[in-house]
């Protein structure tokens, strides 16, 4: 067994100094430098970074682009420079766009590294002096005390009065003690190994001697760094991603079978190859939506933009639709569900009075809780500094506030003259303070009720019920007694006894603001709530109670309970399924968490803010991190940070990503809808002999320029106010459903007819084949237009909209007519496009054709909103819930 592979945390200080080789002088500097060479720096590996130009290329990796790049380079060889400058300029615009979102900082790395502190205080040879924490080597024996910042992981040889903070690496909320003495099991997770202090985690109280035991890549925060790193590897796409994937795998199929048949079937009738590579490219062009990636791109940052002003920043563009679509949101605790902070929320006297924070902010003056709350200001250890605001232990500061709260004279009780004092101590449990106040000389005690009970006279087993019941509502209960000053001499240790109880106080990480009722808004909108914690599972479960969560014993399971996914994943994934609460859970189990829960079929977001979340929240198809109380290892890991680190913010997210995703669905409609009338018509004018209705320079044209301005608008659109009534769409064909190929078909059926009659008509006429193009070019436009009127709303007709809704979308409008103008009578683009001005008479045709295209696809969108309702109400009267609260 190697050193980095010994269980440290199950040896004696002795043991773990001895299989060092090393004793409480320290390493000698030879010994030091020999074992820097053999274990490395202290610190995390740099991440290797991606350049510019390979994600740049990497852009290029999609079926879609594939089609362009063979259209491209045949229209090179075939002469026709401008279909190529068109195809390739189309490529290079939509990899930049996919570069520069991807090319966004990745921190995680670094921010992991910046947690571990530049300068330790160790012992070598026996002097005592300052070293940079990456020359800290395994045997090296540490100093730690109050405020210092931990560098590696260490086992403890000495501690006096120890608590860590531990809430960035483990989840647990309060300061953990700290006891070199400790005996534990191997066995023993992290968030318990008592006698063991971490990489990254601090000193609140107390000081300490320790040895590391291990540094940089094997510590438990360089094991946090490899999982992380193989989420990185191993995350699946954001659902938008997997769902645009999916559609353009289709898309290119579609293409390639019909350019291969169509290919085919002029090979057979003598045409040229000339020919059939222009029919090739023309199909290529009309069957892939060149400026979706722009539209959807405008679209997503419409909404960053709308979440930020809701306090969502958004890192992954994507995510802001994932967001929306998400099917469970797995919570971290600490920080997230509750503000990370201890404050006194309950207090019970002595008579079984029971007083609720609430009750004594508002209430009148109680003698007996000022009483109370006095001598948790006089037996306090913090400290004010000189501005006024006090610092010390977590408790300390939850005490103070406490008898702020309750009328007490903060700078008064912390200068009061202490006479003696006895120090909280891990091992003691209780901290006492002999000190004077006003005219009398108080003794003051705090700690654990079973401790300080028996230091009271007549205490018994009424007093320990109460204790005992308000343990049982999660909170962290201590109780305080007072006595007279004693005489005689000796100890304040000798004398505390017959003390009169003054009660308990409940202490606990409260709640966020509106969280309560954000967990029922998602669950509402179809949205489950899970908590992954590293906190205490009776604490977590009053945590759960609190939030509404329909919660029991069976409810919560451990980290021991869960094991290891190694170990046997069927057995792990069963645990996981069914399961609420999951607590005192390792990094790697929050890991393997998201994956079982992914699994299932659930597409997760995940909330955290501490390192020990970072890897669930590279790993989980949306991560959400805090802002304000977020590690920065947690920040670079997610794809959506809260600026206000609430969970309630997270429901205003996931109303704009149902929009969003609304937005998006209407923008692939648009342009499938063109698309496929697009293709219908050059099947339709080959089926019956006639030329092509469109040039491939045209159809880029059209697609990227008077399309291009129209889809983007619907990226713009508000939402209909009712996005969180219904449940999130899982399903990866949602882009494209029954209803979408409903009110898409009518519409592009109809242009199709009504472009190849143009078409045939005009050759007919012994009009020459460029001016008829011309014409079928700006009846498309209009076809455009109207279509988007139509589906701008899918819920309503279009005569019912107001028009604030999207101004945008009348802008865009107006821009596409203005182009086709431009097309029409700029010579430049009149030589590119072989357009010219129409006839009044035949913009009259176009007006008069777009309005059929508006009834129609109308239509089309009347009886989808009539076989909704007549569904919903067969489902009422058969007493089934509603598919509109719960489809």
């Amino acid at each position: 067994m190697t050193a980095e592979d010994r269980a440290w945390h199950a040896m004696s200080a002795a043991e773990a100094l001895d299989a060092l080789g090393v004793d409480r002088h320290g390493l000698s500097e030879g010994e030091a430098n020999a074992r820097l060479e053999r274990h490395g720096p202290n610190r995390l590996p740099e991440a290797r970074m991606v350049g510019p130009a390979q994600v740049f290329l990497r852009q290029f990796r999609s079926p879609l682009i594939y089609l362009l790049l063979v259209a491209g380079v045949l229209s090179l060889v075939i002469g026709d420079r401008w279909d190529a400058t068109f195809i390739f300029g189309v490529l290079i615009l939509n990899a930049s766009i996919g570069a520069f979102q991807e090319l966004k900082a990745d921190a995680s790395a670094r921010a992991l590294r910046s947690l571990v502190p530049q300068i330790a205080r160790l012992r070598r040879s026996g002097v005592t002096r300052d070293v940079a924490s990456e020359d800290i080597v395994p045997g090296d024996i540490v100093e730690l005390e109050s405020g210092m910042s931990v560098t590696a992981d260490m086992r403890l040889i000495e501690a006096i009065g120890l608590e860590a903070d531990e809430s960035t690496f483990t989840g647990e909320s309060m300061p953990v003690a700290k006891r070199a003495s400790e005996n534990l099991g191997i066995d023993t997770p992290v968030a318990d190994r008592t006698n063991m202090v971490h990489a990254g985690t601090s000193v609140v109280e107390g000081r300490a001697l320790a040895v590391v035991t291990q540094t940089g890549s094997q510590s438990q925060l360089g094991d946090i760094d490899l999982t992380l790193a193989e989420a990185g590897r191993s995350a699946g796409a954001i659902p938008l991603i997997r769902r645009m994937n999916v559609l353009a795998r289709q898309i290119a199929l579609i293409a390639v079978i019909l350019i291969v048949v169509l290919g085919t079937m002029l090979a057979l009738e003598g045409q040229g190859w000339r020919e059939i590579v222009l029919l090739a490219i023309a199909l290529a062009v009309a069957a892939i939506p060149e400026g979706l990636p722009v539209a959807v791109t405008v679209a997503l940052s419409a909404a960053a933009s709308r979440m930020a002003r809701r306090n969502v920043i958004v890192r992954a563009l994507p995510a802001v639709e994932g967001l929306g679509a998400c099917t469970l949101i797995a919570s971290d605790k600490t920080g997230t569900l509750t503000v990370n902070r201890l404050t006194v929320e309950r207090v019970v006297l002595p008579d079984g009075r029971s007083i609720a924070r609430a009750d004594w902010q508002t209430g009148g003056a109680d003698h007996a809780l000022a009483e109370l709350a006095a001598a948790a200001g006089l037996c306090n250890e913090a400290q004010l500094r000189e501005h006024g605001s006090p610092v010390g232990d977590a408790v300390d500061l939850a005490l103070l506030d406490f008898a702020r709260e309750n009328g007490g004279d903060v700078e008064r009780l912390i200068a009061a003259d202490r006479l003696s004092i006895v120090p909280y101590e891990p091992a003691l449990r209780y901290a006492a303070v002999e000190a004077d106040w006003g005219e009398e000389t108080r003794t003051v005690v705090k700690g654990a009720p079973e401790t300080v009970l028996p230091m009271c006279g007549g205490s018994g087993a009424d007093e320990q019920g109460l204790a005992d019941r308000l343990a049982g509502e999660g909170f962290r209960v201590l109780a305080l007694a007072r006595g007279q000053a004693q005489t005689g001499g000796g100890s304040i240790r000798d004398h505390l006894r017959n003390l009169e109880l003054l009660g308990f106080v409940g202490l606990t990480d409260p709640l966020r603001h509106g969280v309560v009722e954000a967990v029922a808004k998602c669950h509402e909108a179809g949205i489950g709530v899970v908590m992954i914690t590293g906190d205490h599972p009776a604490t977590a479960l009053a945590i759960a109670r609190q939030l509404g969560m329909d919660v029991d014993e069976a409810s919560v399971i451990t980290g021991r309970e869960l094991g290891s996914r190694r170990d046997d994943e069927e057995a792990f994934a069963e645990r996981v399924v069914g399961r609420q609460i999951f607590a005192r859970t390792e990094p790697a189990q929050k890991l393997a968490i998201v994956r079982a829960l992914e699994e299932e079929g659930q597409i997760v977001a995940v909330t955290g803010d501490g390192v020990n979340d970072a890897p669930a929240l590279r790993m989980a198809d949306i991560g959400i991190a805090m802002g304000r109380s977020g590690t920065d290892v947690a920040r670079g890991a997610a794809d959506l940070v809260l600026a206000d680190d609430n969970f309630a913010t997270i429901v205003a997210g996931v109303e704009e990503g149902r929009v969003t995703f609304a937005n998006i669905r209407k923008i692939v409609l648009f342009m499938l809808a063109t698309g496929a009338a697009e293709i219908l018509m050059f099947l339709l004018a080959l089926s019956l002999g006639l030329a092509m209705p469109l040039t491939p320079v045209q159809l880029l044209w059209l697609n990227l320029v008077t399309n291009g301005v129209l889809d983007v608008t619907l990226g713009f659109g508000k939402g209909d106010g009712d996005e969180l009534q219904h449940p999130p769409q899982r399903k990866l064909a949602s882009l494209i459903d029954r209803d979408a190929l409903i009110l898409m078909f009518p519409g592009a059926a109809l242009m199709t007819v009504i472009a190849v009659w143009v078409l045939h008509d005009r050759l007919a006429l012994d009009m020459p084949i460029e001016d008829a193009r011309n014409h079928v070019l700006v009846m498309v436009v209009t076809f455009q237009i109207a279509f988007l009127l139509s589906i701008r709303n899918l819920k309503l007709p279009f005569w019912r909209w107001h028009a604030p809704e999207n101004g945008w979308m009348f802008v865009g409008m107006a821009v596409a007519i203005l182009l086709q103008i431009a097309a029409m009578t700029v010579p430049a683009l009149q030589s590119l496009l072989d357009t010219a001005p129409v006839e009044s008479s035949f913009l009259w045709l176009c007006a008069g054709a777009a309005l059929a295209v508006l009834l129609v696809t109308e239509i089309a969108k009347w009886w989808l909103i009539r076989m909704e309702r007549a569904t919903e109400e067969a489902m009422h009267f058969a007493g089934a819930p509603s598919i509109r609260g719960n489809r």
